[in-house]
């Protein structure tokens, strides 16, 4: 029910606010995904049905993070035949509307309209834009991948470098040990 209400509001604020910008003819609002610390694989899609030709788009996926994560993200439209034109790829700070991180177009795959995008993120609220024109007449299909891992807290980085600090320890003195000791069975009579 939280995840809902959050999502409408999402959902209406952004309809407001990209009215209000005049940033795009039209804007789509997905529901908001929400990162607490556990790997996260998820995907996003919008269809822009016919008669939309010549209008612009900014597809817009909202993903809250509970927890600095590393974030990467892909969309993609598959060549000239379906219709629509990715022009940018951004994520951006929900509460400032300023750009975190900007996408760029993935040359590896021709024929493809494909954009790629990544960062290390602290945590709050931000807004993944997929803008773009509808070129066919009969409108388009987009889709897209997230892919969130989290980056460890530094409690966790030192627990990690103290056990590495005591296997270390060990092995030192397991070594130091075995050099004082006489060498046996290397001389039977």
């Amino acid at each position: 029910m939280r995840k809902t209400i959050i999502g409408m509001l999402l959902a209406t604020s952004l309809l407001v606010s990209g009215a209000a910008a005049n940033a795009a003819d039209i804007n789509v609002a997905n529901s908001l995904v929400q990162f607490n610390g556990t790997p996260l694989t998820t995907s996003f899609s919008a269809t822009l049905g016919a008669g939309n030709k010549g209008l612009t788009f900014n597809e817009i996926f909202g993903v809250e993070f509970l927890r600095p994560a590393a974030f990467g993200a892909s969309v993609a439209v598959l060549g000239p035949f379906f219709g629509l034109d990715i022009t940018g790829f951004t994520l951006s700070n929900f509460n400032t509307q300023t750009t975190f991180t900007t996408g760029v177009p993935d040359v590896t795959l021709p024929g493809f309209d494909t954009w790629v995008l990544g960062a290390f993120v602290p945590e709050g609220r931000y807004l993944l834009n997929v803008l773009g024109t509808v070129t066919g007449t009969h409108g388009g299909s987009l889709g897209g991948n997230v892919n969130i891992i989290p980056i460890p807290e530094a409690s966790t980085w030192a627990m990690l470098l103290s056990g590495l600090a005591l296997v270390g320890f060990a092995a030192t003195r397991r070594r130091r040990n075995k050099d004082t000791e006489p060498p046996t069975g290397m001389f039977t009579a």
